[in-house]
């Protein structure tokens, strides 16, 4: 977090703005916790107007969502999308990441955590993560709507899809703390 002339706390989630800052613990349970009175120490290093939790917290979203944006344009091409594609995709022997929404269906959830239970037994990585939902990945790869996407994390990709998968996952821990 960086704290500008002003007293407003900015995200800086790519590490990448001007100035100094504090870090900031992004995991659930420390961004289900957090509120202004949890800023407060920031007034010993920084003028820090506060309150400014909820502004805060829509800020990270928005920049969260611009970064998600930017990261599947550029991987577009590289996805995999829908079921039959991603089950043919995890024939192959290569690492792999999934992107299941979270209200993606019944049968089609369970024909993938069976494909890739099949992957684990034979030794090949597969990650998965849980997006928000069918429209919100459609939207992110230019369809109407969604339910799995797939994509090689292997070489180059492997540091896109860290990323993908703090962000996404960041974005997720926010939206439920509402």
């Amino acid at each position: 977090m960086i704290v500008d002339d002003e007293g407003v706390i900015w995200p800086d989630l790519t590490q990448k703005l001007p100035g100094r800052g504090v870090y900031l613990c992004m995991q659930a349970e420390c961004l289900a916790a957090l509120n202004d009175r949890r800023l407060q120490p920031l007034k010993a290093k920084f003028r820090v107007n506060l309150p400014q939790w909820p502004e805060l917290k829509e800020r990270m979203l928005c920049i969260l969502e611009k970064q998600l944006s930017q990261m599947f344009a550029r991987l577009r091409v590289k996805t995999e999308i829908g079921r039959d594609a991603v089950m043919h995709r995890l024939w192959n022997n290569a690492p792999f990441m999934l992107l299941i929404a979270a209200d993606a269906g019944s049968a089609v959830v369970r024909q993938i955590e069976d494909a890739v239970e099949k992957r684990e037994q034979a030794g090949q990585h597969t990650l998965v993560v849980q997006v928000e939902s069918r429209l919100w990945l459609g939207e992110k790869l230019g369809r109407e709507a969604v339910a799995v996407a797939g994509m090689d994390v292997a070489g180059s990709m492997a540091s896109n899809a860290g990323k993908l998968v703090k962000f996404c996952s960041w974005y997720g821990q926010l939206k439920a703390i509402g």
